[in-house]
């Protein structure tokens, strides 16, 4: 028969045991966990490899081509002036309205330029033939003295003309022109003066009807649809405004709790 001391003794031995299997499992499964989550990254970062190269490969259409490079070079600068308009939406609403209506307008001019029709061989003979005839023997017969020179008033030179500025208030005419219009707008024209250059000549090189037509409407759609990438980006990272006095009082009266705020936190850390 054991004694007491044995029985005690025993006891704690499997106390112990049993503490330590608990440890090795707690191991085992954090160890588990830890393997999980390598793998995700492993995962996650295959996909992302896999997306990259799929977005390289070369799509049908010779326009849509042609846009992917654009897209590349513009977006970045359309993404910067759009996450700086944070005071409100309707200064995000106006930048993007007046951008889009720039391009529209920009795209069409150089449209009708290239359908335009080209003159002709008989006609540019014409016109050197009338050059030529111009400043013949009868010159002086038709001279029209118009008075002394010296007492002409000068024609006013006009007033530079901001083109870019033309571009997007074309067809804009009647919107309505408050303080947060006026700077979604000016937004707009200084990324448009930025981004001009790469789409004129990106565009300018589609000599195929087909393919002009696809990176016109791509291109307006797809800067819709980065405008709703980057207004969800600020709907989730815009950080609440706040002062001191105000998180005195909150902390003061309870508002909040400390599980909200980490949750929370978590959120914006994830972005």
């Amino acid at each position: 028969m054991k004694s007491r001391n044995d029985l005690v003794e025993e006891q704690l031995l499997r106390e112990v045991v049993r503490k330590a299997i608990g440890l090795v499992k707690r191991e085992k499964i954090n160890e588990r966990k830890e393997n999980e989550t390598v793998l995700r990254k492993v995962v996650k970062k295959l996909i992302s490899e896999k997306i990259a190269v799929a977005d390289e490969t070369p799509h049908q259409k010779t326009g849509i081509n042609k846009l992917r490079k654009t897209l590349k070079k513009i977006i970045p600068s359309y993404r910067d002036e759009y996450l700086s308009l944070t005071t409100n939406e309707e200064q995000r609403e106006s930048y993007v309205s007046f951008l889009v209506n720039g391009l529209k307008n920009l795209l069409s001019a150089i449209e009708t330029n290239i359908d335009a029709p080209q003159p002709s061989g008989q006609a540019m003979a014409m016109e050197e033939e009338i050059d030529v005839q111009i400043g013949g023997d009868e010159e002086d017969d038709k001279f029209i003295n118009i008075g002394d020179m010296g007492v002409l008033d000068p024609e006013p030179e006009p007033e530079p003309v901001d083109d870019d500025d033309e571009l997007l208030k074309k067809g804009l005419e009647d919107q309505e022109q408050s303080e947060d219009v006026q700077t979604g707008r000016n937004a707009a024209l200084s990324v448009l003066k930025q981004i001009r250059g790469t789409v004129v000549s990106d565009f300018s090189e589609l000599a195929n009807d087909e393919d002009r037509e696809l990176y016109y409407d791509y291109l307006m759609t797809n800067l819709l649809l980065w405008r709703d990438e980057f207004e969800n980006f600020l709907s989730k990272g815009i950080e609440e405004p706040t002062t001191p006095e105000y998180e005195r009082e909150k902390n003061a009266k309870g508002i909040g709790n400390k599980e909200d705020n980490k949750e929370d936190l978590l959120e914006i850390i994830d972005l």
